[in-house]
């Protein structure tokens, strides 16, 4: 009896020291968690609200920042929380460090995404907000990850497209230019005059006042009856759908217009 008692304050000694070291350990692990949880989530909206502030720093790089010091601040945490079970650290990253080697050896593709993503926060050949086109894809940017940029398409759809795809390949920006340019074309009886009709057409597309410049305007074809009139002209960017679908009407009914004969404008304004 004297031993199992003996045994049995052994073992309750043990198991006291275990749950006063570790449980206290455990404890400050969960406290450090979620100190440092709380602590990334605030300087993640204080970044993106300083940065929102400052009209010298673009959303894209602001973004970047914030979400840089969130996944800093859990980094340390992480660091902290082993520190506290006493695992020495400097072995740990030396066995991070090679592990994140063969991760890498297996992501190249992704790796290069977050490469690419790098670049485009540094240099910023587009902002959020502009439209860009590349691989048969278009729409406006909405946001610029580590990884990918998010694309809201011409049918208002969601479009993921991997950094690596807008840093290696050619991307047309056309909103870094408040003009816009649009192709107007026209078909026209072969009986009337092609200075004429040419002439008539650059009068009519310069009436409207959002057009900025007519730049060409001349014969795209030639049919058995008729020929087509094309006319290039630079307009206002943010209404240049409007513009064309104006221009378009009433380049038609003035053409028409006088293309009928006397006794039938007469009779239509009686």
């Amino acid at each position: 009896m004297d031993d199992l008692h003996a045994q049995w304050d052994t073992a309750s000694n043990a198991i006291v020291t275990m749950v006063t070291t570790y449980g206290l350990r455990v404890l400050a692990a969960i406290a450090i968690l979620v100190a440092g949880w709380m602590t990334a989530r605030f300087l993640y909206g204080a970044v993106a609200r300083l940065c929102a502030r400052s009209a010298h720093i673009d959303s894209t790089v602001g973004l970047f920042l914030a979400n840089g010091a969130r996944y800093l601040t859990l980094a340390f945490t992480f660091v902290a929380v082993l520190t506290t079970f006493g695992i020495a650290t400097t072995s740990f990253i030396a066995v991070l460090g090679a592990f994140g080697i063969a991760v890498g050896l297996a992501l190249q593709g992704t790796l290069s995404n977050l490469a690419a993503g790098i670049m485009l926060i540094v240099f910023r050949p587009f902002r959020i907000g502009d439209r860009i086109e590349t691989a048969n894809v278009g729409g406006t940017t909405r946001e610029v990850n580590l990884f990918y940029t998010e694309v809201d398409g011409d049918d208002n759809a969601r479009i993921i497209i991997p950094n690596g795809k807008l840093w290696g390949e050619i991307v047309r920006i056309p909103t870094r230019s408040d003009a816009a340019h649009i192709e107007l074309r026209y078909q026209r009886p072969a009986s009337e005059d092609i200075g004429t009709g040419i002439a008539r057409l650059k009068e009519l597309i310069e009436r409207d006042k959002r057009v900025l410049r007519v730049s060409d305007v001349g014969v795209e074809s030639i049919g058995g009856d008729n020929y087509t009139l094309a006319a290039h002209a630079w307009v206002e960017r943010a209404g240049q759908t409007a513009i064309r679908f104006d221009l378009n009407r009433t380049v038609k009914e003035q053409l028409d217009e006088r293309q009928q004969p006397p006794q039938a404008v007469e009779r239509r304004a009686g």
